[in-house]
């Protein structure tokens, strides 16, 4: 550089003026390092990958003291892309910020479909498989347990390979409107039953209107099996 231009720039070559350099390979390194503590605070220890998708440039500083802040500004996106941001002061004052991109993807060993489920079809040991697979939402709830799964049914169509969750199952229906059930409640410590109608249709856990046939009462009840419903009252 010239004398004059030197001058007009402050004086000094660029290497002079800024002495220090973060590279690009630090500034990774830090990032995937507070990725990784932020996964750990939220109790993930399923196997997860994180992949670099948009780098951030070496960055020189002037001299001083130079210390990097490392955020995550928002919630870390499984299977899409999370922003972290690198804040670099030099003698305590704010400098440059370095924004880097992520995708986080998280792996589970969960249930899923040996072949297509229809809404209510009953589901057993044959219909489902372990299989690893990619975790989808942070907040979802993978079934792993064929206890956890037998004996209910898909609320909607649930395509082969599909993992199974909390939110697309229900208890099977075991009651239709017109079925003959049997009325159990109890009375000062003993228990009483009746006959009665159901007069909806009902899964084992839901409330459903029913008939006492004798007294030809109208009360709800709480469907315990195929055959018997739970009063709340005296029946």
């Amino acid at each position: 550089m010239f004398p004059a231009a030197a001058s007009a720039y402050g004086g000094g070559t660029q290497a002079e003026r800024f002495p220090q350099t973060v590279t690009a390979a630090q500034f990774a390194a830090y990032a995937q390092e507070k990725l990784e503590q932020e996964l750990a605070a939220r109790g993930e220890t399923r196997r997860h990958t994180l992949t670099l998708t948009r780098a951030a440039a070496a960055m020189h500083a002037p001299a001083g003291a130079l210390i990097c802040e490392v955020k995550v500004p928002g919630a870390i996106r499984y299977g899409g892309l999370t922003p972290v941001h690198v804040l670099v002061y030099v003698d305590g004052k704010f400098y440059r910020r370095a924004v880097l991109y992520f995708r986080v993807q998280v792996y589970d060993t969960v249930l899923v479909a040996v072949h297509d489920l229809r809404p209510e079809q009953t589901i057993g040991a044959e219909d489902v498989r372990l299989a690893e697979v990619t975790v989808e939402d942070a907040d979802t709830v993978y079934l792993k347990e064929v206890a956890e799964v037998s004996g209910r049914v898909p609320t909607r169509f649930l395509s082969s390979g599909k993992p199974l969750v909390a939110t697309v199952l229900q208890a099977a229906r075991v009651l239709e409107a017109g079925d003959p059930v049997t009325l159990v409640t109890r009375y000062h410590g003993i228990e009483v039953k009746a006959e009665g109608v159901a007069l909806q249709r009902g899964r084992i856990g839901e409330h459903i209107r029913v008939r006492n046939a004798r007294s030809a009462k109208v009360l709800l009840g709480t469907v315990v099996d195929a055959h018997t419903v739970q009063l709340g009252g005296d029946g």
